[in-house]
C-alpha cells in the first residue's frame, strides 16, 4: 500500500466500508435501516484490526533470551512467539509474560552446562598436534610418582640403565629400523615410485613417543659416558701428581738459592695491599656547562620570587609539623659556633695577640632575667666586649646542653633588643655598637624568635602611646628601622610588620591634618622607612604622598601660590623660609639626633633637600601604577616651585623635572578611554519569500528534499522506537525489583515462622520438665513428710 500512513489509513477505511457518505437520501428508495448490535460488533473488529495493522509497537514481538514452551489456554505455546505476544497487551498479559521470564532466567542462573577442556595447549593456536602431544605427554610423566621403564629423566645421573631395554614386539629398538612393522615383527616391504611426488607420511602417536624415549635414553647414555670419562681423567691426574712435583724439582737450576726481596720490591707490595682495602671511587656528577647553571640559577630565581609573591598576598598558610620533623637545633653541630668565631676573628685579631702575651681566665656568665639585669652587666664593658658577652652566653646556653636553653635564648634575643633601643635613646650613641648587635640579633632571630614577636608587639604599643601624646623617642625611630632588617617586610599580613606600619601610617596621618614644623623630621624618617618597606612589594601608600605635599608647602617660600595650584589648606606663611634665604652649605644627610632639635633656616633647607630626594625615591618605585598620572602631577608643581628658589642650590631638581615630563607624556599615551567590547558585525540572513499553490495547514513539515524528509522520518521513528525500548526496560526492571523484593519477604516470613515454631517446641518441652520436676518436688516433700 503506496503513501503516506494517513492515505493508507483512509484507504483501508474505505475498503471496508467505514468511509464516505452514508447520509445520501433517494425519493424512490426506502431509508435503510439502522445498524443492528451485530453490525457494530463487526465494525468494532473491522476497527481493531485496522489500528492493529497500523500500531507497530503493539505488534512487535517480545522475544526472549531464551526459548521454552508454556501450557496456555490448553496449548502448548512458545514464549515469545505472537501466539503468546496477543496475550500480553493487557496488563495482566504483560505481568504474566514478566512472570514467565523471570522464572526461566532464575532457573537458569548460576547454571553452566557442558564440560570445560583443561588439556594442555587445547585452546593455543600456535602449537602443532605433536606440540600439544609431546606436551602433554612430558607432563602427565612429570605428574606421576611411579617409575616405570618408560621414565625419561632420572635425578640420578649416573644411574646405570643398561639392564633397562626399550623394545618393541620383544625386539630392541634401533634408529635403523622402520618403526612401521607388521604383526609378526616383519618391516613391511614398501614399493613407492621414486618419479612421482608422495606426501610426507604422517607419524602416529605411536611412533612419536617411541622416537621421544629413545632419544632421552640415547642423550642419557651419552652424558653417562662423558662424566665417566671425566672421573677417569681427574683419578689419573691424583695418581701422576706427585711424580710430576718430583720431576719439577729435579728440573730446577743447581745453586738457585732464595734471594731476598728488593726495597722497590716491597713498597710495591705494600702498594698493592693498600689499594686492596680502599674505597672503591664513585663516579662524580657531570660538570655543568654555564648555560646549565645559569638556567639553574634562573629556576631558583623564579621559585623564589613566586614564593614571595605567594606571602605577599597572603596564600602561603604554614604547613603543621609532621611526627617525623625536628628541629634544627637537633642536628646542629659545632660548626655553627666555628662559623660565628670566623666571622668576628677578623676584628679580634688584634686583640688575641695582645691576650695570648698573658694568661686570661675563661669569665663566667649568666643568663639574666630581664633587661635591666642584662644593662647592669654590660654597662662598664665596650663594644666588642658586649658582642662577646652575648656571644658566650650564647655558647653557654645552648638548647642542646640542658633542657629549657631554649626557652632561655628566647627570652635572651628578646632583652638584645630592648638593649638596643635603650642605647638608642642615649645622649651619645655608638652606631656601631647599634649595627653589631642588629647583624648578631638577625642572626639569633632566626632560631629564637618565639618571645621576641611578643616583645616586640609590646614595644609597638608604648610607641603608639607616646605618638598620641607627641613623646617620640630616638630609639622609636630606631625600632621601626631594626623591624625591616629583622623581619620580611613584602608579607601580605606580618605579626610584626603590620603593626608597624599602621603606627607609622597613623603618624603621617596626624601630621597632615595639624602639621607641627619640630615633627616634619620624624614624618620624613618614616616616610623614608616606609618606602625601605615596599621595596619589594611595592604598594602604594598615600599617607606618604599627602605628607610631602603638606610639609613642602609649610617649608617652601611664597605658599599661596602652591595653595592655588594644589587646592590645599592655606598656612599663614610663619614657619615658611623666605625667598631672600640663601643657604650656605648643600644639603646633606640628616642624622636622627638632628631631627629632635629645635628647627632653623638652615636645618628647614635640609628637610627640603631630603623630601625632594624620597619624592625621586617614590617615581622609581610606584611608576609602573596605572594611577602614577594622578600622583605625579601636584608632585611636578612643588618641583617647578622648589626650581625657582633653590635650583642652583639643589640641583637634582632639574633632572628630577625632566624625568617627570618623561613620565607625563608616558602614561597619558598609555591613558586610554573605557570602551564597550566590540564584536565583528554580522550581516542579518535574508531570504526569498516561498509560495506554495497548494497549502495545506493541516500539513506537519513542508520539504522538497525527499532524502531528507525520509531521513527525518526515519530519525523519528527510531527516537520512537527507542522510547518505547527504554519504557520496557524500565518497566522489566520495576517488576524484577518486586519480585526480589517479594521474594526476600517470603523468605523472611518463612525464616520467622521456622524459628517461631521451634522456640514454640523449646517452650513446651521445657513447660513439661518443669511440671514434671514440681510433681516430683512436692511427691518427694509429701514424702518426707
Amino acid at each position: 500500500m503506496a503513501g503516506s500512513q494517513l492515505k493508507q489509513l483512509k484507504a483501508a477505511l474505505k475498503a471496508k466500508g467505514l468511509v464516505g457518505q452514508t447520509n445520501v437520501k433517494k425519493k424512490n428508495k426506502k431509508a435503510a435501516p439502522s445498524e443492528t448490535r451485530k453490525d457494530q460488533e463487526e465494525k468494532k473488529r473491522a476497527l481493531g484490526k485496522i489500528h492493529d495493522e497500523f500500531n507497530l509497537f503493539d505488534n512487535r514481538i517480545n522475544r526472549a533470551k531464551h526459548d521454552y514452551t508454556i501450557i496456555q489456554g490448553g496449548k502448548f505455546v512458545k514464549a515469545g512467539s505472537k501466539q503468546h505476544n496477543d496475550t500480553a497487551k493487557s496488563r495482566p498479559g504483560v505481568e504474566q509474560a514478566m512472570k514467565l521470564n523471570y522464572d526461566a532466567d532464575k532457573k537458569l542462573r548460576n547454571r553452566a552446562g557442558g564440560l570445560v577442556d583443561r588439556r594442555f595447549g587445547e585452546k593455543n593456536k600456535n602449537l602443532t598436534e605433536e606440540e600439544k602431544m609431546l606436551e602433554r605427554f612430558t607432563k602427565e610423566r612429570q605428574s606421576s610418582s611411579k617409575k616405570n621403564v618408560f621414565s625419561l629423566g632420572s635425578d640420578d645421573e649416573y644411574e646405570d640403565d643398561d639392564d633397562l631395554a626399550l623394545t618393541h614386539s620383544g625386539k630392541a629398538i634401533s634408529f635403523e629400523q622402520d618403526f612401521d612393522e607388521g604383526d609378526l615383527g616383519v618391516p613391511e616391504k614398501r614399493y613407492v615410485d621414486e618419479d612421482s611426488e608422495q606426501p610426507p607420511k604422517k607419524k602416529s602417536k605411536k611412533d612419536v613417543m617411541a622416537e621421544i624415549i629413545a632419544k632421552s635414553k640415547f642423550y642419557k647414555k651419552q652424558r653417562q659416558m662423558e662424566f665417566q670419562k671425566t672421573q677417569d681423567e681427574i683419578m689419573d691426574l691424583d695418581d701422576e701428581f706427585g711424580d710430576i712435583i718430583g720431576d719439577l724439582h729435579k728440573l730446577a737450576p743447581k745453586g738457585s738459592a732464595f734471594k731476598p726481596k728488593s726495597q722497590e720490591d716491597i713498597e710495591y707490595d705494600n702498594k698493592v695491599r693498600e689499594l686492596t682495602y680502599d674505597r672503591r671511587a664513585v663516579p662524580a656528577d657531570r660538570t655543568k656547562t654555564a648555560e646549565e647553571l645559569a638556567a639553574e640559577h634562573s629556576e631558583k630565581m623564579k621559585k623564589l620570587e613566586a614564593d614571595r609573591l605567594k606571602r605577599m598576598d597572603g596564600l602561603n598558610e604554614d604547613r603543621a609539623a609532621d611526627a617525623d620533623d625536628l628541629d634544627d637545633e637537633f642536628w646542629e653541630n659545632d660548626s655553627e659556633k666555628e662559623e660565628e668565631e670566623e666571622a668576628s676573628g677578623s676584628e679580634s685579631e688584634s686583640e688575641e695577640s695582645e691576650s695570648e702575651r698573658r694568661p686570661r681566665k675563661a669569665p663566667s656568665v649568666s643568663m639574666p632575667s630581664g633587661h635591666p639585669q642584662f644593662a647592669e652587666n654590660v654597662k662598664n664593658m665596650k663594644g666588642d666586649q658586649v658582642i662577646e658577652h652575648i656571644k658566650k652566653i650564647g655558647e653557654v646556653y645552648h638548647p642542646r646542653l640542658a633542657e629549657g636553653n631554649k626557652e632561655k635564648m628566647d627570652n635572651f634575643v628578646g632583652i638584645i633588643f630592648e638593649h638596643i633601643l635603650h642605647i638608642s635613646n642615649e645622649e651619645v650613641v655608638d652606631s656601631k655598637l647599634v649595627d653589631d648587635l642588629t647583624k648578631l640579633l638577625r642572626t639569633m632571630a632566626e632560631k629564637y624568635n618565639q618571645a621576641l614577636v611578643e616583645t616586640v608587639r609590646l614595644t609597638i604599643d608604648d610607641i603608639k602611646e607616646r605618638i598620641l601624646k607627641n613623646e617620640l623617642r630616638k630609639g622609636d625611630l630606631i625600632c621601626f628601622v631594626v623591624l625591616g632588617y629583622l623581619f620580611s617586610a613584602s608579607d601580605h599580613y606580618h605579626l610584626v610588620i603590620t603593626p608597624a606600619l599602621i603606627v607609622m601610617n597613623q603618624f603621617l596621618n596626624n601630621e597632615i591634618g595639624q602639621t607641627n614644623v619640630d615633627n616634619i623630621g620624624k614624618g620624613l624618617f618614616f616616610c623614608d622607612v616606609l618606602l625601605q618597606y615596599q621595596s619589594f612589594a611595592k604598594r602604594y601608600d598615600p599617607e606618604i604622598v599627602m605628607f610631602l605635599e603638606r610639609a613642602l608647602l609649610f617649608l617652601l617660600p611664597e605658599p599661596k601660590k602652591l595653595v592655588e595650584t594644589l587646592s590645599a589648606r592655606k598656612v599663614d606663611g610663619k614657619t615658611n623660609l623666605s625667598k631672600k634665604f640663601h643657604p650656605k652649605f648643600s644639603p646633606e644627610r640628616l642624622q636622627v639626633l638632628e631631627i629632635f632639635k629645635s628647627p632653623t633656616d638652615e636645618m628647614k633647607f635640609h628637610l627640603i633637600g631630603r623630601a625632594f630626594a624620597i619624592i625621586d625615591r617614590l617615581m622609581n618605585l610606584w611608576k609602573d601604577k596605572s594611577a602614577f598620572l594622578e600622583v605625579l602631577r601636584p608632585l611636578v608643581h612643588i618641583t617647578k616651585h622648589a626650581s625657582r628658589y633653590y635650583g642652583s642650590q639643589l640641583p637634582q631638581l632639574q633632572s628630577m623635572l625632566e624625568r617627570m615630563g618623561k613620565l607625563d607624556t608616558n602614561l597619558s599615551k598609555s591613558r586610554k578611554p573605557l570602551t564597550l567590547q566590540e564584536h565583528r558585525q554580522l550581516a542579518i540572513k535574508t531570504f526569498a519569500p516561498k509560495f506554495e499553490e497548494n497549502f495545506n495547514p493541516d500539513k506537519k513539515l513542508y520539504d522538497e528534499n525527499r532524502d531528507r524528509q525520509e531521513l527525518n522520518k526515519m530519525k523519528a521513528q527510531i527516537k520512537k522506537e527507542k522510547k518505547g525500548a527504554l519504557k520496557d526496560l524500565r518497566k522489566q526492571t520495576r517488576f524484577t525489583a518486586r519480585q526480589q523484593i517479594s521474594e526476600k519477604k517470603d523468605m523472611y516470613s518463612t525464616y520467622h515462622k521456622k524459628m517461631a515454631n521451634i522456640v514454640n517446641t523449646i517452650s513446651t518441652e521445657e513447660g513439661a520438665e518443669r511440671n514434671l520436676y514440681e510433681r516430683e518436688r512436692k511427691k518427694r516433700a509429701n514424702q518426707k513428710k
